[in-house]
């Protein structure tokens, strides 16, 4: 059975604030990686440009591999991070022009609903 809400606003401004604000939070989540990771990403991609480090040699001898192909694999999957990144950030501008041209909260709601479809199809 669908569920119903109803969200009232003062006026449009707030509405348009709200629906704006979840845009940008659903981007965020959809790129979110933590402060910690993201360190340990960049170590990895550094040290895969570089050919050699401790990070990517120790995952070559822990999986078996070569540094030449563990190095390979983290700047591909970094490659591949940034076109998703890149993929959302243009969704999300789109989303946020759908919610500014919407002229109801109803059609602001599905600019967001349909903002957040999208995610689902990037990942």
């Amino acid at each position: 059975m669908a569920k119903l809400s109803v969200r009232t606003f003062k006026d449009n401004e707030h509405a348009l604030r709200h629906y704006l604000q979840q845009v940008d939070d659903f981007a965020e989540k959809a790129r979110y990686i933590s402060p910690a990771q993201e360190a340990v990403y960049q170590q990895k991609l550094t040290e895969a440009m570089q050919g050699y480090g401790s990070l990517i040699e120790s995952e070559a001898i822990a999986t078996g591999t070569d540094v030449s192909a563990v190095a390979a694999a983290v700047i591909s999957q970094r490659k591949a991070w940034e076109v998703r990144a890149h993929k959302i950030e243009v969704q999300r501008i789109k989303a946020k022009s759908a919610v500014r041209k919407a002229a109801t909260t109803v059609a602001k709601q599905a600019a967001v609903d349909a903002f957040k479809q999208q995610l689902t199809l990037l990942q």
